[in-house]
């Protein structure tokens, strides 16, 4: 079934027990057919939203050049067993109640994806806090690949919404151990074969600092290097603490490699959870 009215929406799930809400915006492929998935296997009803969202672009371009697909994604998700879809119109952010608030997610917003995408995140939790209030789900399944909107969406929902649980789904990936983007389809063959290394450089950072170490100062390095691949540009690589994006110290933490870069003019990202807790001594980046 199909809903494009929240009021509508509201009356027809509102005796629903144990409501899954997957936010998508469409283009949809096996990442997120995965989440779908998830909440069937768990035998949980679920609710698939899709809403190209204006508020998390920062250039109307983007969000023009976003790929809609939407008859290619009910079909999707008919065949797939979804039991709701939601298609709000675009008066869907007009009417809200308060679409301006938001939490104090510092420094979670000035980290990675917040720096080079003014106003990403407060699209992200706009749009978040509508539908929470909206649906009002017993579980939000999200991908791991958006591992700071997960966190930020996390933060939002243990102050806000407590009742509802947070299901992490895995990066799903390409046999070339590329992750799975709706963009991916805007990049050239050509170009598509240097993207495939965004994985490979990961895995090499990972395996450098728990075998030797890695000496903070050769991430810029090895962003150097990394444009000679065919990349336009490397938006950011660094080594964070996972629960929080804090930057390391002394201090056995578990850490994430995050690597954003533009090819093709397609901004990409993606992350590498390293199996070790590190630590930052004597400028080098180490296991534990």
């Amino acid at each position: 079934m199909i809903i494009n009215n929240p009021k509508d929406l509201v009356e027809k799930i509102q005796k629903k027990k144990e409501i899954n809400f997957i936010p998508t915006m469409g283009n949809l492929h096996e990442g997120h057919l995965n989440l779908l998935k998830i909440a069937k296997n768990k035998e949980h009803f679920s609710l698939v939203s899709i809403f190209v969202n204006p508020l998390q672009f920062s250039e109307k371009k983007d969000y023009d050049n976003y790929p809609r697909t939407l008859n290619n994604d009910l079909n999707l998700l008919k065949n797939n067993g979804v039991d709701l879809v939601f298609l709000p119109d675009s008066n869907f952010l007009d009417d809200s109640d308060n679409i301006k608030e938001s939490i104090n997610t510092e420094p979670l917003f000035k980290r990675l994806c917040g720096i080079d995408r003014p106003g990403h995140f407060f699209g992200v939790t706009a749009i978040m806090i509508k539908f929470l209030k909206l649906i009002k789900p017993s579980f939000l399944t999200l991908g791991e690949k958006d591992f700071q909107q997960f966190l930020i969406i996390k933060k939002l929902i243990n102050k806000y919404f407590p009742k509802t649980k947070i299901i992490l789904s895995p990066i799903i990936r390409e046999k070339s151990g590329l992750a799975l983007s709706s963009r991916n389809k805007l990049i050239s063959k050509k170009k598509i074969k240097s993207a495939v290394k965004i994985f490979k450089f990961m895995e090499l950072i990972s395996e450098r600092i728990e075998k030797s170490g890695l000496e903070y100062s050769e991430l810029k390095l090895l962003q150097k290097k990394f444009l000679n691949e065919g990349f336009d540009k490397v938006n950011y690589l660094e080594v964070l603490k996972e629960e929080t994006l804090g930057d390391l110290n002394k201090v056995p933490s578990k850490a994430r490699i995050f690597l954003s870069a533009t090819i093709d003019g397609i901004r990409l990202i993606d992350n590498y959870s390293i199996r070790k807790k590190v630590v930052l001594e004597d400028k080098t980046i180490k296991k534990t």
